[in-house]
């Protein structure tokens, strides 16, 4: 906003008749109604009001935030600093030889970066605290650059002898405020700071340059984030076709919303600030910027009029505002909706086509897997092997034969012809070393000397080798604990973890659920040839409020279970009975992921919610053992193992056909 009349600019600076004016107002020496000139009728102004504030008039060290308030405030800023550093640092370069500091501050005054001459800087560090997290609007520290700038909304030459306290009184400030795309809104300011003889003319000039150059590039992401918003809403809208919404912006503005006229009054009223009661809200949903967790705007489901439903028929399904607005993104077979894990693919994604060793942590189903599998098909190996190996299937005695191969009689019962291990199978594709926490340590040492300069040898041969394949390392385990243990190499973990990701468990990301139900629907239905299936809102809701302590794995198995067993849709019936009860017992099984024995638990408990899924859904042993592939008799093993009483679901007195 360009103001017609800055109050500070385009008056004589007198700083000894300043200084005087000043010592008499301190002394109460002064009536104010006394007429005067306007520059010193609008220093006395401005004089009383800090007065009136309670400002310490011989206050000489600027208050300093705490630590955890600066952190929320830098948090809080996060777009503002990385708009404004970058311009105000190349800004600084050319001031090498100008005696002054630089200052950016956000909206209350508190000061966030300071850049420029290092010995004036340490000096107005020690003699005035003008510090990084110290606070300077006026009702802190008087009349000053920033605090002043602020109070009047246009730039500002506050000159020695024109502040109100004392300690400030070396100094000079030329400051400009930063507005955001409305024109209105302050987002903070510039100042340039410097001491009193070496003040430039030039220096208001200069804040104000810099300001409207940070405001300009504010408002391209302005219009980035609007049409980020914009696209969000487009997407709510097709899924809610016959709803009214509304599109807010960063500070709760009205952006858009849909065309009803129910909607037109809400947003008149919106815009105008004034409800004749608040509009019923059915769901809201914060957008977030693509690269970061910074939330640029809101979409507001309003909820439907009174008596709607006992006019209209409701579907059994939508899609709750979350799924319509958030985007899915894709790595392989991975898909996610959850921000941080977005961010997460997008840093894979650019390190795939790196030569480096990648350390992937996640609890057992998370799908480690799948990302090592997409790392590989994006990197320039793509056309070599991808080898995955489980560490912890492999025997201690056959590890080092397995991984370096052996010649011929090198032990008994050796191929005669000699074999490859992995490093020299996976030739120059991807290894993936799946659980690599359970190595030996002998092994763990072997490893390490191929990470570090490639060379390995055959078992009994003397014959160096060179790998050429990149390694991709994923585990359940927390490798440090295993480290301060002694259980895991230090070394071996730093060369695994040139680039490690951590996948969250799915009961931190509850908006995957419904999409990874909805992925497995699909794949389930090509997989058994089956016909399109619908699953009811209490099978959904069900599914939406479990803990998953199994992960992405255990959704997989609940769905394919429930779709072999229902006859129609897929109802509560044909869930698990966790499921369905207190969620508690699962989520404390979720956090004791990693215990010896749980994916074992996992497979019965699986194997017997099939079978009796299916025994409840052809009533006959031999059509379950079909639907299976299984013989009979290995039914009926599975009956004895799992505790399952067949005679249950067994349809009376029916004579069974032959199994084929």
């Amino acid at each position: 906003m360009m103001p017609k009349h800055s109050p500070y600019v385009g008056f004589e600076k007198d700083a000894r008749g300043v200084k005087s004016l000043w010592e008499r107002f301190n002394a109460g020496l002064i009536d104010i109604t006394d007429p005067r000139s306007p520059y010193q009728q609008l220093l006395l102004s401005e004089w009383q009001r800090c007065r009136a504030l309670g400002v310490d008039v011989a206050m000489s060290k600027g208050r300093r935030l705490s630590d955890h308030e600066f952190r929320l405030r830098l948090q809080a800023e996060q777009l503002l600093l990385e708009t404004s550093v970058p311009i105000v640092q190349d800004v600084g370069r050319f001031l090498d030889d100008v005696p002054g500091i630089m200052i950016l501050t956000e909206r209350t005054g508190c000061i966030l970066h300071i850049t420029g001459d290092p010995k004036i800087r340490d000096m107005a560090a020690l003699r005035s605290g003008i510090v990084e997290g110290s606070q300077w609007d006026e009702a802190s520290a008087g009349t000053n650059g920033c605090g002043t700038a602020l109070s009047k909304r246009q730039p500002v030459h506050v000159f020695a002898t024109e502040h109100f306290c004392e300690g400030w009184h070396s100094w000079t400030c030329a400051a400009a405020p930063i507005f955001d795309s409305d024109g209105e809104t302050v987002l903070g300011l510039i100042d340039f700071t410097t001491v009193e003889s070496d003040f430039r003319d030039q220096a208001l000039a200069l804040s104000v340059s810099v300001a409207r150059t940070i405001q300009a590039r504010m408002a391209l992401h302005r219009e980035l984030e609007r049409s980020r918003l914009l696209m969000a809403f487009s997407d709510a809208t097709r899924h809610y076709p016959s709803d009214d919404m509304l599109a807010l912006d960063h500070a709760g503005r009205l952006v858009m919303h849909t065309s009803s006229e129910r909607c037109r009054r809400i947003a008149l009223q919106w815009s105008s600030g004034g409800f004749e009661g608040t509009p019923a809200v059915r769901e809201t949903i914060e957008v977030c910027a693509p690269d970061s967790a910074m939330c640029i705007g809101t979409i507001v489901l309003l909820a439907k009029p009174l008596g709607y439903e006992r006019v209209f028929r409701l579907p059994s399904h939508t899609p709750t505002l979350r799924e319509a607005v958030e985007p899915v993104k894709r790595f392989g077979h991975f898909m996610t909706r959850d921000a941080e894990t977005r961010r997460m693919l997008d840093e894979l994604q650019r390190v795939a086509a790196a030569d480096v060793s990648v350390l992937i942590i996640g609890e057992t189903g998370t799908g480690k897997e799948l990302l090592a599998r997409h790392l590989h098909a994006c990197s320039p190996r793509r056309d070599d092997p991808y080898l995955a190996v489980n560490c912890g299937a492999i025997s201690e005695d056959l590890m080092e034969s397995t991984f370096f191969g052996y010649v011929r009689g090198a032990f008994s019962g050796a191929d005669p012809r000699g074999r490859a291990g992995y490093f020299e199978t996976a030739r120059g594709g991807t290894l993936f070393l799946d659980e690599v926490g359970e190595l030996p340590l002998a092994m763990q040492a072997a490893l390490l000397r191929v990470l570090e300069d490639g060379s390995f040898q055959r078992v009994g041969s003397c014959e160096t080798q060179r790998a050429r394949c990149r390694i991709v390392a994923a585990t359940h385990r927390k490798l440090e604990q295993l480290v301060a243990a002694g259980r895991f190499r230090q070394d071996l973990y730093f060369r695994l973890k040139i680039v490690q990701k951590t996948i969250k468990p799915l009961r931190e990301r509850q908006c995957d659920v419904s999409l990874l139900v909805d992925q497995f629907v699909d794949a389930m239905r090509q997989k058994h040839s089956l016909a399109p299936v619908q699953i009811t809102p209490e099978a959904r809701a069900a599914l939406e409020r479990y803990p998953w302590p199994g992960n992405a794995r255990e959704v997989r198995n609940v769905i394919e279970a429930a779709m072999l067993c229902a006859d129609g849709p897929i109802g509560t019936e044909y869930l698990p009975p966790e499921m369905l009860g207190d969620p508690e017992p699962a989520a404390v099984l979720a956090g004791q992921a990693g215990l010896p024995g749980e994916d074992f638990g996992a497979v019965r408990a699986y194997e017997r919610q099939l079978i009796v899924g299916l025994l409840r859904k052809y009533r006959k042993a031999n059509h379950v053992a079909k639907a299976l592939g299984i013989a009979r008799s290995t039914l009926y093993r599975k009956f004895s193992e799992l505790n399952i009483d067949q005679a249950q679901f067994m349809v009376g007195d029916v004579q069974e056909e032959p199994c084929e």
